[in-house]
């Protein structure tokens, strides 16, 4: 089987002060870290297993600068057999270009794939949208928040979708088709510096995403970044323990909580 998986380079920022750049028009990334976007290493960890399993090859597609081809050497050392990297001198936020961009690479290069695996979402934009554009652009069946793959049969998949209210769908999916995987669908393995560093010697091939980018015209644009609006700092309640609980008790109730 011919898997081919999305992956992207996103930048580090839960823990980073983000510094707003060019008027509101950008978000200052240079200086932060980045790492492959976690969705997309279940993706990895799963395409690679069913490989192992039933046979065939894992082909991980990144669309970026050059340093995105530290996930293209991360997913090479997870098991991938080699890596296409899309370069880009801008990032391509809005999905739909991305994913027009994706089908007419896959189109004119001729790539094939039984089945086509992305990360629910990405941690930057959390669009969740890539996947599902693609699939219609290809023509293929698509399913989305899978959390299980029970079969892999000639011409078919029986995978599992993580519904609302705790609730799971069991469907059979025609292949080629588009899946997006959801964390948890399985444990991804641990990648040593030593594997990726062993990975960067397993060629990897680098395509220019303009030559394939006509026509993929964003229909969302960024029109401005801007701050949250800054929250009242919270309230210090001093005194002997006594006091401190009535004192607390009073703001309780004035805020509409029943004892």
């Amino acid at each position: 089987m011919e898997i081919l998986v999305l992956t992207k380079r996103v930048p580090v920022t839960q823990e980073e002060e983000l510094r707003i750049i060019e008027d509101g028009k950008a978000v200052d990334l240079s200086k932060l870290p980045h790492r492959t976007n976690d969705w997309d290493n279940y993706a990895v960890e799963e395409a690679v297993r069913i490989v192992e399993k039933a046979g065939g090859a894992v082909t991980s597609i990144a669309m970026g600068d050059m340093e995105s081809d530290e996930v293209l050497r991360r997913a090479i050392a997870m098991g991938a057999k080699d890596g296409l990297l899309l370069e880009t001198e801008r990032p391509i936020q809005d999905p739909f270009a991305r994913a027009k961009t994706i089908c007419a690479f896959l189109k004119k290069e001729a790539t094939p794939f039984d089945v086509i695996f992305t990360g629910v979402q990405a941690e930057d934009d959390q669009f969740a949208a890539v996947g599902g554009i693609l699939a219609a652009m290809l023509g293929v069946p698509f399913a989305s928040m899978v959390i299980g793959i029970d079969a892999v049969d000639p011409g078919h998949m029986v995978v599992r979708r993580e519904l609302e209210g705790g609730l799971q769908e069991r469907v059979k999916i025609a292949v080629p088709c588009v899946l997006s995987l959801q964390s948890g669908i399985n444990e991804p393995r641990y990648v040593s510096i030593m594997g990726v560093r062993k990975a960067s010697k397993v060629e990897r091939k680098y395509y220019k995403a303009k030559e394939y980018a006509e026509g993929a015209d964003a229909l969302v644009e960024v029109s401005r970044w801007s701050y949250p609006p800054k929250k009242e700092g919270a309230t210090m309640i001093g005194g002997e323990l006594g006091e401190v609980c009535g004192k607390l008790l009073g703001i309780l109730k004035e805020k509409g909580v029943s004892l």
